[in-house]
């Protein structure tokens, strides 16, 4: 397991300030978890790079799952919801994550979005960022035959609260759990 969490930090702190053609160093979450603005004092922030390709909603899945462990009391609930948000990133992504001009980047850029899981004291924060579109995030109500639409109403449900926010890298989809009998809300 320490070697997996080793792993990992290397791969996050070499993808997180990555440098890009043009020689610039970017950070989609610029030292701050994405979607939240309180201060969390010194709580484990841990963030992975995925391309926008349904492939890859199962590694974030698991990226998620082997962060909290087995034993942790929301570890179903937030892979689930990570699942749903990752798939949600897979199908509205437009691009990269790099805040530049549209003009500048490679004819065809590579989609991607990142996942950030934040370790709180009574539970855990995790983000999903992607380039996303002008539409704002909401839960819908699909028909009883539809295959798809209920990823939102989940993470409404199960989520102890949920947001997310634009920035100039895109749209940032958060949700927050608790452990039961934690802290009231702040």
């Amino acid at each position: 397991m320490a070697a997996r969490l080793l792993a990992v930090l290397v791969g996050v702190l070499a993808d997180r300030f990555r440098t890009t053609t043009d020689g610039a160093v970017r950070s989609p979450h610029l030292g701050r978890i994405p979607g939240w603005s309180a201060p969390i004092g010194h709580t484990p922030v841990i963030s992975q790079r995925f391309a926008a390709t349904p492939d890859q909603v199962r590694p974030a899945r698991v990226f998620v799952a082997e962060l909290l462990g087995d034993d942790h009391p929301l570890h179903d609930d937030a892979v689930l919801l990570t699942s749903e948000l990752a798939t949600n990133a897979v199908e509205h992504s437009s691009g990269p994550l790099d805040a530049r001009p549209l003009d500048t980047g490679p004819a065809d850029p590579p989609r991607e979005f990142v996942v950030t899981v934040a370790f709180l004291p009574y539970g855990a924060l995790i983000t999903v960022q992607d380039p996303g579109t002008s539409e704002i995030p909401c839960t819908r109500k699909p028909g009883p035959e539809a295959t798809g639409g209920r990823g939102l109403l989940l993470v409404n449900d199960l989520a102890t609260r949920w947001g997310f926010h634009r920035d100039p890298t895109g749209t940032v989809t958060w949700f927050e759990l608790r452990s039961t009998g934690a802290a009231p809300d702040c």
